[in-house]
């Protein structure tokens, strides 16, 4: 790119005065972005701060600039949306000049196909699973007036399927369509079930989350780029506006150039796409985030039924799992939740009964054919092939969301508690390091540590509870019974923690990891008494007369702010925004409320503190 090397950059902080108008200050905003683009580049942060630029580079995008200043623009930008996506992969390792002498024998092919298995048979659950989410969201984009997060879905997974195309890489991205469009008609059900079956297809790739988060960010740059021969346009209505013609027949000529061209979109559009762009990652934030990741442990231990190698080998179905991996050669039949299982193979298909049901599995046919239901009297399961294995896994109806959020709170009530500073805080996270890396950082958990803890807002404090929370019983989910327990018992050792903070701990995760509270009857009362053994009571949401829960000598209300929100009112406590998990603990008393709908579950697990004690605490 052209630069005048006299020119002195603007200095941080330094205000850019724009002496002249028109042509003179869009030539000055070009030269200042390619400066910036510069320091980019060459890993400096821009003159100004990464904020100017982005500022920047949106006014430019929008200017009505000359050929020549739109050329200089577009290479600039090229070379910054280069160096951002370049950015945005994982930096492949230096090969160093001399192979390290290993410290043990790792044998050829450590990835077996066992691990492999394992890994296709989670991201195929994961996927179902997505499935289910994105139909929960189409109902909602479809009453959109503009269907515009329809229209952005449509754009990013279009952009995500060029991406992974060696043909189409590098191509103009493609546009996100006019209201209405035609060829793509996202108002018929049938076109958005198969967009619904593309969306699933991409992510179930090894690549495609993140190329699918990498278009929505491209979408949110540049809603729709300029078409590649814009510029062409814009060169023969120039040279027609100069050719020696009647006006009327200028026009003509004019119009005639311009339908060979498709219209310039209106640029008030952006904000809005920007907007739904946006919105649309941050509700597919929590999806995208909970795909299974591929780990150099492969296999957890003790969890295949009937696998060949001891250390993976599972000596008996857990009925207090949610899933269930099985080698289907070592073995011939299991009981599991109270049903039984048996199975058989033909050719290279296997046949499974369950209970009294029949069904095929098919390992060579498409991911998508590669999964089944399994109505059953006692649970309804989905099924899923990879291989010689097999993974049957519960679904959770949308029932017993209320439970699971409950007993997900019992786990945050703990946490919460500021006793031995913050043992079982530190201890979660203890017990997660050991999980995910095999060792503990033990200053980063020391009682010193907890120093930020009592000093977080409250907010804060319970959403890094509840992402640790979850965070845990993830990990924790694929093991029994015993294994939470050892587990626990294995974190609490190099911190000099025991007694029953473990005991309560461990259990409490086990019943949140494996979906084991029993659901609460329904109540249609606007006054309830919370139990005192901390049970949970299912009551419904009400605004007249507004819902009082009472729990030992206090009481909370709930009703509708001023904006139709659900407002949690407990004397003494500022005003809690009731979201789907609310976890509040003060001086002798722990409350979880958890909403679905109309529906709130609410339990007051007792303390092992009296009212009178750190009064601090509130």
């Amino acid at each position: 790119m052209t630069r005048n090397p006299t020119r002195r950059s603007p200095q941080p902080g330094e205000t850019v005065t724009h002496p002249g108008t028109g042509r003179e200050r869009w030539a000055e905003l070009v030269e200042l972005y390619e400066y910036r683009v510069a320091d980019t580049l060459q890993e400096r942060v821009p003159r100004g701060g990464r904020r100017s630029l982005a500022e920047l580079r949106e006014e430019l995008l929008g200017a009505p600039l000359e050929s020549a200043l739109h050329r200089r623009l577009k290479e600039a930008d090229r070379e910054y949306l280069a160096h951002r996506k370049a950015a945005r992969l994982p930096q492949q390792p230096t090969p160093t000049a001399e192979p390290q002498t290993a410290l043990w024998d790792v044998p050829l092919g450590s990835e077996s196909a066992e691990s492999r298995a394992w890994q296709e048979l989670h991201l195929l659950a994961w996927g179902d699973a997505a499935h289910a989410t994105l139909r929960t969201y189409l109902p909602i984009w479809q009453r959109e007036p503009s269907l515009l997060t329809l229209r952005v879905l449509h754009t990013a997974l279009e952009n995500a399927e060029r991406a992974g195309q060696a043909g189409l890489a590098g191509q103009v991205s493609f546009p996100v369509p006019a209201v209405r469009d035609p060829l793509t008609d996202l108002d018929n059900p049938q076109v958005l079930q198969v967009l619904t079956e593309a969306v699933v297809a991409l992510l179930v790739q090894p690549d495609g989350r993140g190329r699918l988060e990498l278009a929505l960010s491209q979408v949110h740059e540049v809603p729709f780029p300029r078409h590649p021969d814009e510029d062409v346009l814009q060169a023969r209505l120039e040279a027609a506006g100069r050719e020696p013609l009647a006006p009327q027949a200028r026009d003509t000529l004019i119009q005639a150039l311009r339908t060979l061209h498709p219209a310039p979109r209106d640029p008030r559009e952006r904000p809005a796409i920007r907007e739904a762009a946006r919105a649309l990652a941050h509700s597919l934030e929590p999806l995208l985030s909970s795909g299974p990741q591929a780990t150099l442990a492969g296999v957890p231990q003790h969890s295949v039924l009937y696998a060949a190698q001891p250390g993976t080998a599972l000596d008996a179905p857990d009925d207090a799992a949610s899933e269930l991996v099985i080698c289907l050669p070592g073995g011939q039949a299991t009981h599991w939740r109270g049903t039984d299982f048996r199975w058989q193979p033909l050719g290279a298909q296997w046949q499974l009964q369950a209970g009294e049901q029949i069904a095929l599995l098919r390992p060579q046919a498409e991911a998508a054919e590669r999964g089944l239901t399994l109505e059953l009297p006692q649970i309804r399961l989905r099924a899923f092939v990879s291989g010689a294995y097999l993974l049957l896994r519960a679904q959770s109806g949308p029932q017993e969301d209320l439970t699971r959020l409950t007993s997900l709170g019992r786990v945050i009530a703990l946490l919460l508690d500021p006793d031995d500073d913050y043992a079982a805080l530190r201890l979660t996270r203890a017990a997660a390091q050991l999980l995910r890396v095999g060792r503990i950082d033990t200053d980063s958990v020391s009682a010193s540590s907890a120093d930020r803890y009592a000093g977080a807002a409250p907010d804060a404090l319970h959403n890094f509870a509840r992402k640790g929370a979850e965070i845990l019983c993830g990990l924790l989910a694929r093991r029994s019974t015993p294994g939470i327990q050892q587990a626990i018992h294995d974190a609490a050792r190099p911190l000099g923690l025991g007694g029953p903070l473990t005991g309560q701990l461990a259990a409490a995760l086990t019943v949140a990891a494996h979906h084991l509270e029993t659901p609460p009857s329904a109540l249609r009362h606007s006054r309830v008494d919370l139990p005192e053994d901390g049970t949970a009571l299912c009551v419904e949401l009400r605004d007249d007369p507004p819902l009082t829960l009472h729990f030992g000598a206090r009481a909370v209300t709930l009703r509708r702010d001023f904006r139709g929100q659900w407002t949690a009112l407990l004397p003494g406590h500022p005003a809690l925004a009731l979201q789907d998990l609310t976890v509040t603990r003060g001086p002798g008393f722990s409350l979880i409320l958890a909403r679905h709908d109309g529906w709130l579950s609410a339990a007051a697990p007792p303390t092992n503190e009296s009212p009178g004690e750190n009064p601090e605490r509130s």
